[in-house]
């Protein structure tokens, strides 16, 4: 059996970044590529491991544009099949998703099944109900089972889910299943340093032997083990921290006749096509005047357009940059000019937005940093804040048992209230985490 098909993951469609219009098309024009890659490589069928959506309440815009990419799909005769990640899941346990509403619309396959004490009931997915954990492609030789995001639930459930197929594994090969993935939305522990709560690779072993390709979601940096577990990386650039990421999508190719020992597959990861997003740091170490910092900050912005001038002569849409101003500044901050600054990089990139975040110091403590530019001061800070939190966090009894994961969730929340998300989904994810640690 020989078969193709498209693994993406965390598309977000509907985030209007920075409460800009323009990211909002972004995130849909990067899918649309994806989809129609799909269309030109006549895949057999196209996989979302989660989180299609930025948010659960998505409005009439965001949702037409997923109907017209699953639309274009479903002319071309490929099936979409989808699993709900943490961004799609409804808010109320009897409410339904939009992933659902599309399901329902003929537009995707969403795998959902029926768990009981942690273990998947391994049924095929029924169009009446719309619920079980696997559907049959290719007469029935290739196998997409799906797991959604279950949270802190998730080694729980994979172990219970290991049992299962190794149960029914000799049944599934009389029937004659060659070819098995399995879609979830999760991650790794140790991928990206904040991010914590995930599985250990380790934990992933039970499945060993037991499906053929692991498509993973969740974590918005592409990465890979073993030829056998895959992550494909958002489509576009959700966060400012990702922007120096490898992300993109999957493109795999399935050959059950492989002569004993080669294997079965092989994998390529693409990368779509997205708006640049240049992120960059600024010293300001041993600056005394605010003419100084200006004079010091428009050489940086030459160097830095230099260094870019073929990636973005190459790109067809203005940048998106994002610049930390890092260090001891030997003045008052309130004198630096945040407009002159800005006035500065619109000069010499003509970039669709700007963003400037000052995490300058006036003091002399410090704390160890990576070299400018290495990506490792934004992490060492995080994680400072993070311990913060969980020190204070523990003084009071009642969140004394679980600071650190309290500790977590109040960086979440600052990072969705710097990153201009609106108060009530701020709102809703504070609700959320009260249900889950509190329970």
């Amino acid at each position: 059996m020989r078969a193709t098909f498209i693994h993406t993951a965390d598309n977000h469609l509907g985030y209007e970044q920075y409460g800009m219009k323009e990211r909002f098309n972004d995130f849909a024009r990067a899918f649309l590529a994806v989809v129609d890659s799909a269309i030109a490589r006549k895949a057999d069928c196209f996989l979302i491991a989660g989180d299609l959506f930025n948010k659960r309440a998505i409005d009439a815009l965001t949702l037409m544009q997923a109907k017209t990419a699953l639309e274009r799909l479903k002319d071309a005769g490929i099936p979409a099949i989808a699993i709900e990640g943490n961004h799609d899941r409804t808010y109320y346990r009897d409410g339904v998703s939009w992933l659902q509403f599309l399901c329902w619309e003929h537009l995707l396959i969403l795998l959902n099944p029926y768990v009981r004490d942690g273990v998947p009931a391994l049924t095929a997915w029924d169009p009446e109900s719309q619920r079980g954990a696997y559907t049959d492609l290719k007469n029935g030789k290739l196998r997409v089972y799906g797991l959604p995001w279950y949270g802190a639930g998730t080694v729980r459930v994979m172990d219970g889910f290991a049992r299962e197929l190794a149960a029914a594994r000799a049944a599934e090969d009389a029937a004659g299943v060659e070819y098995r993935v399995l879609l979830m939305h999760t991650g790794i522990e140790g991928i990206v340093p904040h991010m914590h709560g995930l599985p250990a690779y380790e934990q992933f072993q039970p499945l060993r032997g037991l499906v053929d390709y692991v498509a993973l979601g969740h974590v918005h940096k592409h990465y890979s083990r073993d030829n056998w577990l895959f992550n494909p990386g958002s489509t576009e650039t959700w966060g400012a921290e990702e922007s120096a990421w490898d992300r993109g999508y999957f493109c795999a190719s399935v050959d059950t006749d492989a002569p004993e020992g080669e294997p079965r597959h092989s994998v390529e990861h693409l990368v779509n096509p997205r708006r640049p997003f240049l992120r960059f740091a600024f010293r300001v170490d041993g600056v005394g005047t605010p003419t100084a910092l200006y004079e010091r900050f428009e050489r940086k912005c030459h160097e830095w357009a230099r260094e870019h001038a073929a990636e973005l002569a190459a790109a067809q849409s203005e940048p998106v940059i994002d610049i930390a101003l890092t260090g001891i500044l030997g003045f008052d901050a309130a004198a630096v000019e945040r407009e002159r600054l800005e006035e500065c990089v619109r000069s010499y990139f003509t970039p669709l937005t700007v963003r400037i975040h000052d995490g300058t110091r006036e003091t002399e403590y410090d704390i160890a940093e990576g070299e400018e530019g290495d990506g490792r001061d934004r992490s060492t800070w995080q994680q400072l804040e993070v311990h913060i939190f969980q020190e204070l966090l523990a003084r009071d009894g009642r969140y004394q048992a679980n600071a650190p994961q309290w500790a977590r969730v109040l960086a979440e929340l600052k990072q969705m209230a710097l990153g201009d998300e609106k108060p009530a989904d701020i709102a809703r994810r504070l609700r959320e985490a009260r249900a889950e640690l509190l329970s």
